[in-house]
C-alpha cells in the first residue's frame, strides 16, 4: 500500500520575462496561454471534478496585460471559470528575486487590490519558482496582502532548498505572524516524474523513489502537491493532455486498490484547503530563506546599481509627495504644468520591478554570448533599469521643486 492517498497536481506556466524568447514575444505568448487555458477549462466542465482541466495564472503581470485587450465576452468567461475554481489567479507579479526591498514588494503586490475590486478575483495564494529563496519580510508583506498560502519551487540545477522537501510548514515572519508555506519540488516536477507523458515511468520508477524520499524525511501527510508544466517547461502553454492522463491513471486497478496514489488536478487553493486538516501538525520555522540562485544581477552590475538608485529616488519622491499632500499641495491640487503625468509613478515602479525580476539572459547566452538573441534580450532587460532612472529623476525633481516653493527663506520670514 502507498503511504500517499492522493497527489495534487497544480498546472501552470513558468513565467520567464525573456530567456526562451525576446521579451515582447513572451508577453504575446502569455496572452495566448490565457486564451488557451480558458478554452481548455470550458471544454472540461463536464469531466469528473478531480480530473477536470485546471490552470493557475502563477504571475499577475501576464494577466494584467491580457486584461488590457480582453473583450467583455472573454473576460466574462475567465471570471466564470475563476469563480468555479477551474482557473486561479496567484499573487506574485512575477517570479521575483530578493533584490526586491520592502517598498518594491509592496508595489509588486499593489495590483491585487484592482484585480479583486474591479474584477472580483479571489486571490489567496502566492507562488514563486526557480529562485532559491526570498527575503524574510516577504512573509509579512504577503499576509498584509491577504495571502494565506505560499509555495516555493526551487530550481534544482543551480542551488537547493534550505529544508527537506517536499514540506508544508508555517513560516514565521519578523512580526511573529505565520504564513503557510510549501517547500515543493521544482516547478516542472510533475512532468519530470512522468505525469502527463509516461504512466509506467511514474508507477515503476518515480513513485518508488518518491516513497523512499518521504520515508527518509518522515513526511507524514497522506497528500502531496506537485507542480507541473507543459513539456516546453519555460514560458509554456497549457498542457491539454493532462485530464486524459489523470483519468486513465485513476482508472488503474493498482490505484483503485491503494497500491498507488490517485492524481487530482487542483489549484493552489484546493491544496491549501486539503492541508487545513493537518494545520496543527505543521512545523514552524523562523528566519530568512536566503537566495543564491540569482547570480545574474552581478553580471550586469552597472544596471543593477542604477535600478537600486532609481528605487531610492522613488522612495524619496513618495516621501516628499506625502509631505506635500499633508500641506494641501498634493498632485491633485497642483497645476498640470507643475506635476508629472498621471501614470509616471506606476511606470517608474514597474520598470524597477521588471528589472529585478528573476530572468537574466537568453537560454543561449552562456554558449553564444554575442548572438543576436542574447544581445536582443539583454537590451530589453537593461531598458528597464534606464527607464527607471529617467522616470525616477523626473518624479523626484517634480516633488522637490514643488516642496522648495514652500520653503520659507530669511526674507520671507521678515
Amino acid at each position: 500500500m502507498s503511504q500517499l492517498d492522493e497527489i495534487f497536481v497544480v498546472h501552470h506556466c513558468h513565467t520567464d520575462v525573456g530567456y526562451t524568447h525576446d521579451q515582447p514575444v513572451v508577453w504575446d505568448l502569455q496572452r495566448r496561454f490565457i486564451e488557451r487555458a480558458v478554452d481548455l477549462a470550458e471544454r472540461g466542465l463536464d469531466r469528473p471534478d478531480h480530473e477536470a482541466f485546471r490552470w493557475t495564472v502563477e504571475t499577475t503581470e501576464p494577466l494584467l496585460r491580457w486584461l488590457r485587450t480582453a473583450d467583455d465576452e472573454r473576460l466574462a468567461r475567465f471570471r466564470a471559470l475563476e469563480e468555479r475554481g477551474r482557473i486561479e489567479v496567484s499573487a506574485m507579479l512575477g517570479n521575483l528575486t530578493p533584490l526586491y526591498d520592502q517598498a518594491e514588494l509592496v508595489e509588486s503586490l499593489r495590483p491585487l487590490r484592482r484585480l479583486r475590486e474591479e474584477y472580483g478575483f479571489e486571490i489567496r495564494t502566492a507562488m514563486n519558482g526557480d529562485v532559491n529563496g526570498h527575503n524574510w519580510p516577504l512573509v509579512d508583506r504577503l499576509l498584509d496582502a491577504g495571502i494565506d498560502g505560499f509555495s516555493m519551487a526551487v530550481n534544482r540545477h543551480w542551488g537547493g532548498a534550505p529544508l527537506d522537501r517536499p514540506m508544508a510548514f508555517r513560516w514565521e515572519g519578523p512580526s511573529g505572524r505565520t504564513l503557510r508555506t510549501y517547500n515543493g519540488f521544482q516547478y516542472g516536477g510533475g512532468y519530470n516524474m512522468g505525469i502527463g507523458r509516461d504512466a509506467e515511468a511514474l508507477a515503476e520508477r518515480w513513485l518508488p523513489r518518491l516513497e523512499a524520499l518521504l520515508d527518509r524525511i518522515d513526511y507524514s501527510p497522506p497528500i502531496l502537491m506537485v507542480q507541473t508544466t507543459h513539456p516546453f517547461f519555460d514560458n509554456n502553454p497549457p498542457f491539454a493532455e493532462l485530464p486524459a492522463f489523470v483519468s486513465e491513471w485513476n482508472g488503474r486497478p493498482d490505484v483503485a486498490d491503494g497500491d498507488l496514489p490517485s492524481l487530482r488536478l487542483a489549484t493552489p487553493t484546493e491544496w491549501w484547503e486539503a492541508v487545513a486538516s493537518c494545520d496543527a501538525e505543521l512545523p514552524a520555522y523562523r528566519g530568512d530563506w536566503t537566495d543564491y540562485w540569482n547570480f545574474g544581477s552581478i553580471t550586469s552590475a552597472r544596471e543593477t546599481a542604477i535600478a537600486r538608485e532609481s528605487r531610492r529616488r522613488l522612495r524619496t519622491a513618495d516621501a516628499v509627495e506625502a509631505a506635500l499632500t499633508a500641506m494641501g499641495a498634493g498632485r491633485d491640487n497642483r497645476q498640470p504644468a507643475r506635476r508629472s503625468g498621471p501614470a509616471e509613478r506606476e511606470r517608474a515602479w514597474r520598470a524597477v520591478t521588471m528589472y529585478d525580476e528573476h530572468t537574466w539572459g537568453a537560454d543561449v547566452s552562456v554558449e553564444q554570448p554575442e548572438s543576436e538573441d542574447t544581445r536582443s534580450q539583454w537590451h530589453h532587460k537593461a531598458k528597464h533599469a534606464y527607464e527607471a532612472r529617467s522616470r525616477s529623476l523626473l518624479l523626484r525633481r517634480d516633488a522637490t521643486a514643488e516642496f522648495a516653493r514652500r520653503v520659507v527663506g530669511p526674507e520671507d520670514a521678515r
